[in-house]
């Protein structure tokens, strides 16, 4: 009998920053996945339709609207009808939303930050990765663990941890400690998505700082584009623009990874490769077309309205994959790691905000 793979739940998390999936040979047409994931799909198509009626009666922010419709369904998400979908509007449909927001944005908005702000924030996120394991072992896990819920909290969460874990020598403890990283980062990460942006509207900082400090500090892509917006569209966009300049570090820190661990006696010869995401890179062709003025102007607004609802969709679908049943599994220690170096994370980058380094 084959032997359940402990992780396989989260696998779906892995692959918006570009992790590999090995997936073998395709054995599905085109229409029989299409088949496997409209079910799911058309339960984030409802709650997304459900979340705008709402937010346009009440007045209220569409992406939290479908956040907590979607975890009051979380059900849906335990059946394998809906199951696959849910995964795929989670997976790609968030990829390609990101992707799109391309058609907004100028890449002259990256170099507009400067060479300062950019060497902040690339050192932020290291720091915030090596102090993982200093942190962990005052309380009491082991230096593998520490790595791992660091590169989650610095990077891009769940899939960030899944990537480290595929770099780290194999060891009896090293699913669980993955799993660990991934339930704090991914709890931890939603609550910022809700409590961040009632937070920031109370301490005065403007739109384009408030997505600032969402995008520094919050850990998965989907719950940074979720809180972003809800704010408002620009500082949505100054949210992502930050939260990928993170991700795009996930690549050079998984090669320095595996060059340290390359000797380790547990080390293996075969090692996993990683490439740059295909959305970002369908991120950067988009902004480089807007910026150059080669996007007509109909053109950029039909593919800014097809992201938001992608977007909002892929929300949808991170509300339904969200169990708080699974909070309860954590110890206090990998609790703790994730609170302090959020804490940590929201403190350099308020700084870098209030003081207009950013």
């Amino acid at each position: 009998m084959k032997t359940r793979d402990p992780l396989e739940k989260y696998r779906f998390m892995d692959s918006l920053e570009g992790v590999p999936e090995d997936r073998g040979p395709l054995k599905e047409t085109p229409l029989a996945l299409l088949r496997s994931v409209a079910p799911g799909l058309m339960v984030c198509g409802l709650i997304t339709l459900a979340s705008i009626l709402i937010s346009e009666h009440y007045s209220t922010p569409v992406m939290l609207m479908c956040l907590l419709i979607g975890m009051a369904f979380h059900f849906l998400y335990e059946d394998p009808k809906t199951r696959r979908g849910i995964q795929f509007t989670s997976q790609h449909v968030l990829k390609i939303g990101v992707a799109l927001i391309g058609a907004r944005i100028m890449l002259s908005q990256f170099t507009a930050l400067g060479f300062y702000a950019l060497a902040g924030i690339s050192l932020i996120t290291l720091f915030i990765l090596f102090i993982g394991p200093v942190l962990g072992r005052l309380l009491g896990m082991d230096r593998e663990q520490g790595l791992l819920i660091g590169g989650a909290t610095a990077i891009c969460g769940a899939s960030a941890a899944l990537a480290i874990s595929s770099v780290l020598p194999p060891s009896k403890n090293l699913e669980r400690q993955t799993l660990t990283a991934v339930i704090g980062v991914t709890a931890m990460g939603t609550a910022a998505m809700i409590a961040y942006p009632v937070i920031l509207g109370v301490t005065g900082f403007d739109s384009y700082h408030s997505g600032v400090i969402i995008g520094g500090t919050i850990h998965d892509v989907s719950q940074v584009v979720g809180a972003g917006y809800s704010i408002s569209p620009e500082a949505g966009n100054a949210a992502v623009l930050i939260k990928l300049i993170r991700v795009f570090m996930l690549l050079p820190i998984l090669i320095g990874l595996a060059w340290l661990y390359k000797t380790h006696p547990s080390a293996t010869t075969k090692r996993r490769f990683f490439s740059v995401p295909p959305f970002l890179i369908g991120f950067l062709v988009l902004a480089g077309l807007n910026s150059a003025g080669a996007l007509p102007g109909d053109a950029a607004h039909m593919l800014e309205t097809v992201s938001k609802w992608m977007l909002v969709m892929a929300i949808a679908a991170v509300g339904l994959k969200t169990s708080m049943k699974e909070v309860v599994t954590l110890g206090y220690g990998p609790v703790l790691l994730v609170v302090t170096e959020t804490l940590i994370l929201l403190a350099f980058y308020c700084a870098l905000s209030a003081f207009g380094m950013i």
